[in-house]
């Protein structure tokens, strides 16, 4: 009678802190959705040499996708829309440069700056000269401050 006292308050106390002694199996569903979740973090492991942005993503819709409890579905669906706003962005990006590069012709951006880029040179030198201004007058009130320290009061 006292063991049976002792496995139903080990049984009660194990299910009242959310574990089981009783572990249910895992069904071929969640064990195949699982496996696409952790392929598809392995494709977008920046480390992998092998792995794709399109991969990783193709795993992560087919895991959304999978019957079953799906452990990482909120982490998926984050991760699947970092990835396709990365794809996106090299899209822009690649983009951004063909249009810069057909924008100028070859050899013509060295020989003669542009009007944008000279009206910013310009604002830079101006700038440049207020900072070197403003330096000079602190280091004069420096000076200042100095000499009226090193004065030893009578």
């Amino acid at each position: 009678m006292r063991r049976v006292l002792l496995v139903a308050l080990v049984l009660s106390g194990a299910c009242a802190h959310g574990t089981s002694i009783i572990k249910r199996k895992a069904s071929a569903d969640e064990v195949r959705a699982d496996s696409l979740y952790w392929s598809a973090i392995s494709n977008l492991d920046p480390a992998n040499k092998n792995g794709t942005l399109d991969a990783g993503i193709a795993n992560l819709d087919a895991y959304l996708a999978s019957p079953g409890n799906l452990k990482h579905a909120a982490e998926a669906q984050t991760l699947r829309s970092l990835a396709r706003n990365s794809q996106q962005l090299a899209r822009v990006e690649a983009a951004l440069q063909q249009a810069k590069a057909s924008a100028a012709p070859a050899g013509a951006s060295d020989s003669k700056p542009q009007p944008d880029s000279k009206g910013r040179d310009e604002e830079m030198v101006k700038e440049v000269q207020r900072l070197k201004e403003e330096l000079a007058k602190a280091n004069e009130e420096l000076e200042r401050i100095k000499k009226r320290l090193a004065t030893p009061k009578p």
